[in-house]
């Protein structure tokens, strides 16, 4: 007897487990009532325990991630500004009832309580005459009001929007749409449904933007840039306008042909590296320079490709070894990138290159290759013909100083540094001629030849050559010639070998029959 009670209240309870809406409401119980329109929703903490039927219509609109705690106070704190803080407030003071906000598109009443420790809430319909009718008002008129918003932004959305069958047939389009077939078609046309189809090119589901032009019937061309999407039964179209986008690509491409068109005259090899140091451009003095074929350079080769390229054709410094020229290499970019670089390459083969490396504010790197094998070796024959001149004029025993148009200093010999104990580098400040003429002063006694000497140099016309003589401090006589060169003036110091004798308190150099040969203008005569 006792195991078939026990049975027959298993079965009870199994029996009322599965009968439908098996939480049945009273007056005090938190179960909702499945025969009200009210959305009701029975949680127990965050965990939702129960709902009606129009409460679970009501969370089916609120689509998206995250529980339905989540998704419901999302949307309570969006229509009851004051929902979330009277339910914190719920434990202290055990009910609420709120409005919907002034600016909600229904007008709703949400009533909150608290009962046997589980949370329920209410959402009913406010508004006049909600109480008639058997239909689920709140859920409906959400689900109204959602579909109504989502028209109103394909339909005035600033981008063409329109919406084809598999066979290609518009079937829907919003007023941006329509506004263009005006463009587009002829003024005699009708527009009627279905509606032509504007972008005749190809479109591809997989492509994430195509760019697509219309020709307008004034005879201009206007860009899209078209995105689709694949809904199974029918595509989703939205074309963005690209004007903008191809005005500026156009004239990006033309600054960079013209860029290059400029280049490509210039003799300085030119290569324009991008931040990752691929090469983007180059002109032509740049395969004249490294040997280079087009077809190499156009592959986009990184800059140590480059180099090493070069190095194989003997266009780079040979190091000393493979190491060391790497970390030179390496170095280079560095300083590249700095914007510091700057060096002369001697090659194996002769030439000499001057590199810069100029970095850009986008990151990218410039390097220039200036062939300046022509100028070292101009430099080189100068600096050979100066060596030259002066182990010439090292040979004469007379004292020689060439002075320059400007008055500086610019040779003398060695018999002049042993005349007056300086060299025209060394042992003056300058080698200015007012800074000589003190010198020679301080070395000798008065005489006004040395600010003749001085106006002579600095004279602005030609002027004839001159000669004189003067007394060193140590009672030698100094025999002076002045006259002018090509660009020039050179003054000559010769120590008197005449004998002289004194004429009305003055020394005065007597004439010789005989004059030993100095090496320097042997036909200059002598003053009697």
């Amino acid at each position: 007897m006792v195991a078939a009670a026990v049975a027959a209240v298993l079965l009870g309870l199994l029996l009322l487990s599965l009968a439908p809406g098996h939480l049945i409401a009273s007056h005090d119980s938190p179960v909702p009532d499945d025969r009200h329109n009210d959305a009701i929703f029975i949680f127990d903490g965050e965990t939702l325990i129960d709902s009606s039927p129009e409460g679970r219509a009501l969370l089916s609109t609120r689509p998206g991630r995250g529980s339905a705690w989540t998704r419901l106070s999302d949307w309570l704190a969006a229509t009851f500004p004051e929902a979330q803080e009277k339910m914190r407030a719920l434990n202290q003071s055990g009910r609420f009832t709120l409005a919907s906000a002034d600016g909600a598109p229904q007008r709703l009443l949400l009533q909150g309580e608290m009962r046997g420790g589980l949370l329920r809430l209410t959402v009913s319909d406010a508004s006049p005459g909600a109480a008639e009718g058997g239909e689920a008002r709140v859920s409906v008129a959400l689900l109204s009001d959602e579909v109504d918003g989502l028209r109103d932004i394909a339909l005035h959305a600033p981008w063409l929007c329109w919406r084809e069958r598999p066979d290609g047939q518009v079937i829907w389009a919003n007023a941006a749409y329509l506004l263009k077939l005006e463009d587009v078609l002829t003024e005699d046309a009708v527009v009627r449904w279905p509606l032509p189809k504007m972008f005749t090119g190809k479109i591809e589901t997989s492509a994430r933007t195509a760019r697509q032009a219309l020709e307008r019937r004034d005879g201009n061309r206007d860009w899209f840039d078209v995105n689709v999407i694949d809904l199974g039964t029918s595509r989703l179209f939205f074309a963005q306008p690209a004007d903008s986008a191809v005005r500026a690509e156009t004239m990006l491409r033309d600054f960079v042909q013209n860029l290059t068109r400029a280049f490509s005259h210039v003799p300085v090899g030119i290569a324009v590296f991008d931040p990752q140091r691929r090469l983007t451009m180059f002109n032509p003095a740049l395969t004249d320079l490294t040997g280079l074929p087009v077809e190499v350079l156009s592959t986009r080769p990184t800059l140590i490709a480059l180099l090493d390229a070069m190095r194989d054709r003997n266009l780079l410094p040979e190091p000393r070894d493979y190491r060391s020229w790497r970390r030179q290499l390496a170095g280079m970019e560095d300083a590249s990138a700095t914007g510091i670089y700057e060096a002369d390459w001697s090659m194996p083969g002769g030439q000499t290159y001057h590199v810069v490396g100029r970095p850009q504010p986008d990151g990218s790197l410039v390097l220039m290759f200036d062939d300046i094998s022509n100028e070292m070796n101009r430099v080189q024959r100068y600096r050979a013909d100066l060596e030259l001149g002066q182990a010439v004029i090292d040979t004469v025993d007379d004292a020689i100083a060439v002075f320059s148009p400007s008055g500086q200093l610019a040779m003398s010999n060695a018999a002049y540094g042993r005349l007056w104990g300086h060299d025209h580098g060394h042992g003056l400040q300058s080698g200015a001629i007012g800074d000589l003429v003190g010198f020679w002063q301080s070395r000798s006694a008065p005489s006004p030849i040395w600010q003749r000497i001085a106006d002579y140099v600095t004279r602005e016309e030609d002027s004839a050559s001159w000669e004189d003589v003067t007394r060193l401090s140590d009672g030698r006589l100094i025999f002076c010639e002045v006259k002018p060169l090509a660009g020039g003036v050179v003054a000559l110091f010769r120590e008197a070998r005449e004998s002289f004798k004194p004429v009305h308190g003055n020394w005065s150099p007597v004439r010789r029959t005989a004059r030993p040969a100095t090496g320097w203008n042997n036909q200059a005569s002598t003053t009697g």
